[in-house]
């Protein structure tokens, strides 16, 4: 059997659950291929029996670049289509990541046979120093596990009348399929332009012009000149570019957004608590 998986990491939460994936079809399926999302062509997927979709959760739902990538398939007939299976990495919640993977797959004709997640530790900028962090060490040595019997029970669905003998059930509140559609794509960008997601600023004393900045954007989007340029249209709002310099010289204030999302309340509240516990004891 052919398999391949299509993955989306960037702080490598999700490579390594792919790769623990790939580490078994390798052997179990004869081989498996390991594409990034970034340097594939989607119709490389019609030449597979077997296909993993995997990437992290971006504001409650996939990364908008995956879901350009999905849309960038023909709509497949029923004779070729392939077994596909979903996974994804999440800091916190995953949200409706899973379920709008699924339904983006069915948009072109793909129905999945399983889903599989687990926690990567949250690099988000405005919560990466959140303490305690709840995906702190993930994904840990159980979850690769949990990721490598996943990816043999999908071989095993695929090979059950051509993988119709096993569907997903994901189940999604309702809350957080709306949660997820506040921050669609043209949700982002109006974000973007109120300020809630911060501008990113060189700061030209600081960039030492290394170019770290282009090579780590998935979209591209980043030109070197002087100053790193950044074309805002194609932003995904990863703020990955923000995250890599070693020199911090890309500002982002995102004191409004840690207001709205309760992040000082949050931080306010456990204070409070710790205090009250420290006087008990």
């Amino acid at each position: 059997m052919r398999a391949a998986i299509f993955y989306f990491s960037q702080t490598g939460n999700t490579r390594r659950v792919a790769e623990a994936m790939q580490e078994v079809l390798a052997v179990r399926a004869g081989s498996c291929a390991l594409y990034r999302l970034e340097q594939a062509d989607p119709a490389e997927i019609l030449r597979y029996d077997l296909v993993g979709l995997g990437c992290p959760a971006f504001y409650f739902r996939e990364p908008m670049n995956v879901k350009q990538f999905i849309q960038g398939l023909p709509v497949l007939s029923r004779q070729k289509q392939p077994a596909v299976f979903i996974f994804a990495t999440h800091g916190g919640t995953p949200g409706a990541v899973l379920f709008r993977l699924k339904h983006l797959c069915l948009s072109k004709n793909l129905r999945t046979i399983g889903a599989f997640q687990c926690l990567g530790v949250d690099t988000f900028p405005p919560f990466a120093d959140r303490r305690p962090q709840i995906a702190a060490g993930h994904p840990d040595d159980n979850d690769l596990a949990r990721a490598r019997q996943f990816a043999m029970d999908m071989l095993t669905a695929a090979n059950d009348r051509g993988g119709q003998g096993q569907r997903d059930d994901i189940a999604v509140p309702l809350p957080a399929r709306i949660l997820s559609r506040l921050f669609s794509d043209r949700g982002l960008r109006r974000l973007a332009r109120v300020g809630l997601l911060p501008r990113k600023i060189i700061i030209a004393q600081r960039c030492n012009r290394c170019g770290l900045c282009v090579q780590a954007c998935p979209q591209g989007i980043i030109a070197l000149r002087d100053l790193p340029v950044i074309s805002e249209l194609g932003c995904i709002y990863c703020y990955h570019c923000h995250r890599t310099c070693p020199r911090e010289a890309m500002a982002c204030n995102w004191r409004l957004f840690r207001i709205i999302s309760g992040h000082y309340l949050r931080k306010y509240l456990a204070n409070i608590f710790r205090r009250k516990n420290e006087k008990r004891s």
